[in-house]
């Protein structure tokens, strides 16, 4: 048991991966991903997935979390709060820079799927400076712009002090 109700995780239904693949995703990349699990659910008051009655959101698998999407309303959630970014190892993978490459910040999973899932989308962006600011390159989403400006500077910069030049200069 976690939380009220246990975790269930299914398989996704014929239904789901027949409109996933209207939606131009590509079906080799939808079964490379498999099994693409679904649990249903809903947002809890501390901003997570909680399991239960609800929607189905589509399960993807992070290293430390596993972030849930619900594809009527695009919204994501996490299940620890561990998770920066869908697809995060691709932010420190060198081959997303090969060749002056960038790293693609995506605004919504569907578009990340359509592009064969090259580059992230972010679930957390009050780590987007930390996370991000060693990034050669990034390319990001035109909807995303005014939202990548305003998290990538330090969350709080240290208080400053000016220590007084004390050597005199000789007349």
């Amino acid at each position: 048991m976690i939380g009220e109700h246990e975790l269930n995780l299914e398989p996704i239904g014929a239904a789901q991966f027949l409109w996933l693949h209207r939606q131009g995703v590509s079906a080799s990349l939808l079964a490379s991903m498999s099994p693409l699990q679904v649990a249903t659910g809903y947002r809890d008051s501390d901003g997570r997935f909680e399991p239960g009655p609800g929607e189905p959101f589509v399960v993807f698998e992070e290293p430390e979390d596993l972030i849930f999407w619900q594809p009527k309303t695009d919204e994501l959630l996490t299940w620890t709060g561990r998770a920066f970014a869908l697809n995060e190892a691709h932010i420190w993978n060198p081959a997303t820079y090969s060749f002056d490459a960038n790293l693609n910040v995506f605004s919504d999973v569907l578009g990340w799927l359509r592009a064969d899932c090259d580059g992230v989308v972010i679930v957390d962006w009050s780590r987007a400076f930390d996370e991000l600011r060693e990034a050669p390159r990034i390319a990001i989403a035109e909807t995303l712009l005014k939202t990548y400006r305003t998290w990538m500077q330090p969350r709080r910069l240290p208080a400053l002090s000016v220590i007084p030049n004390t050597e005199r200069c000789a007349a």
